[in-house]
């Protein structure tokens, strides 16, 4: 190995695969220490790490499969079956300690991104977390421990980025209700650059979220496309697939940020999940959209319900997407430029000034 490669920083980016939203938000921060000829690595599972090859293959990126639960969701009675699983997850969390470990040791690791991995961190490696949800959207009478639990994985990290702005709250309870001494906001994190030109599409549909909710979403957003004449677009979700066009409808598995950009830009009416990465998107191109929270997930209710009261956005259940009963589009949001502050972040994270 080379001297300057020995002695450049080497930053292990870890990130969240339950769906791909952690993927997408961290696709910047990876970005740009690519661009500073970092040694890059980059570890997740399942669709996020497909999508995370397909954003950065011909890189000098090196990837890694993550350690991490395998969650499974149900199309009804979703909470009951996630809380069933948290066993694992903790599990999870200490096999994640052990890979880091071993990773770090092996490939010279200097410096740590996780995206809310809470077990990605090392006792000699400076850490950073991200994460959004520093107060789980628990029932009431489990709330403290729920803060405390936060808190306790927190304190593994150096620092904790919160992907938000004081002045501009777009987070709500999830990050306002535990704030922790260590933890800096980063401001809007998003991959969409916003000099694309508009699309041509009128009703744009991003599907997201995992199975079977997924392709649940999909169904019924083709058929809310196809009911119209006007030319109308399909965002799969689905690293590897193929384009395809059905009449007016045209459905892309896995734009590129920049087509992606042009959709949303010149849509009439976008309908999208409310996951935290999908509103940092819509935030950084100050765009309106239909929300449609993932069954059994109780952090986009609790944030559809937070943007429809601070900026008027329309949401809509999934059950009432599938019978095609959508609400009239609405609401407005300041556009936010993205990623300003969170580079800077990082440049100071990894050049130890922060």
């Amino acid at each position: 190995m080379k001297g300057n490669e020995l002695n450049r920083p080497h930053l292990l980016f870890a990130i969240l695969d339950w769906g791909m939203g952690h993927a997408t938000r961290s696709a910047p921060l990876i970005a740009h220490a690519l661009d500073q000829n970092w040694t890059v690595h980059i570890a997740s599972r399942g669709t996020a790490l497909v999508f995370l090859r397909s954003q950065f293959d011909g890189t000098d990126a090196v990837f890694h499969t993550k350690p991490g639960p395998e969650i499974q969701y149900a199309k009804h009675g979703n909470l009951i079956k996630i809380a069933a699983q948290v066993p694992s997850f903790l599990f999870s969390i200490r096999r994640e300690k052990k890979w880091t470990e071993f990773l770090a040791l092996h490939h010279n690791i200097t410096h740590i991104v996780s995206d809310n991995c809470y077990g990605v961190a090392h006792p000699t490696v400076p850490a950073a977390l991200i994460s959004h949800q520093l107060q789980l959207p628990v029932p009431l009478l489990l709330r403290k421990l729920a803060k405390t639990f936060v808190a306790r994985q927190a304190r593994r990290f150096q620092e904790v980025w919160v992907p938000d702005t004081k002045d501009f709250s777009m987070s709500g309870r999830l990050a306002a209700d535990n704030p922790l001494e260590h933890q800096t906001m980063i401001g809007v994190l998003s991959r969409l650059p916003l000099d694309a030109q508009p699309g041509h599409w009128q009703r744009v549909g991003m599907v997201s979220g995992p199975e079977p909710h997924r392709t649940l979403m999909e169904h019924a957003l083709r058929k809310w496309i196809l009911e119209d004449s006007e030319p109308g677009l399909l965002i799969a979700g689905r690293p590897g697939g193929r384009i395809e066009q059905v009449d007016n409808l045209t459905i892309w598995p896995n734009p590129t940020q920049t087509e992606l950009s042009s959709a949303l830009r010149g849509a009439q009416v976008v309908v999208c999940r409310s996951g935290y990465s999908s509103l940092l998107d819509l935030a950084a191109l100050g765009k309106p959209a239909i929300l449609i929270p993932t069954p059994g997930q109780p952090e986009q209710l609790q944030l559809a319900e937070f943007w429809k009261q601070k900026w008027g956005m329309a949401t809509c259940s999934q059950f009432a997407l599938e019978r095609g009963e959508l609400p009239d589009a609405m609401g407005h949001i300041p556009s936010h430029p993205p990623n300003v502050l969170a580079l800077s972040v990082l440049d100071a994270f990894v050049s130890g000034s922060s």
